[in-house]
């Protein structure tokens, strides 16, 4: 017999959703929930700026990316991001052929 006040578990048959700072994949569903928020996580950064993980928090930690420390978490203003991401200049045909020429010695 069971007592009144224990707690009925019900099982849990969705599959658990990851954070976009988890390391997964963004989803369509993390994407669209980008939107209603001011602020994009480090991952969602480094997936639209395709780069590592590391790269992008190695930026956002020397300031190359703006960011602002929250607790332990990292987030990026979206819309001093998409300001320094429009101020970002240019790659030129001489960075181009500077770079292949790095890769080919």
């Amino acid at each position: 017999m069971t007592s009144p006040t224990a707690a009925t578990a019900t099982p849990n048959t969705s599959a658990p959703q990851q954070r976009p700072d988890q390391g997964e994949p963004l989803s369509t569903n993390a994407i669209q929930l980008t939107e209603n928020r001011a602020v994009y996580t480090v991952a969602e950064v480094s997936h639209l700026l395709s780069l590592s993980r590391g790269n992008t928090y190695a930026m956002v930690r020397t300031g190359e990316i703006p960011s602002k420390k929250i607790g332990n978490r990292w987030v990026i203003p979206k819309d001093r991001f998409h300001a320094w991401l429009n101020d970002a200049p240019t790659a030129s045909t001489d960075d181009l052929d500077r770079e292949e020429g790095s890769t080919c010695g």
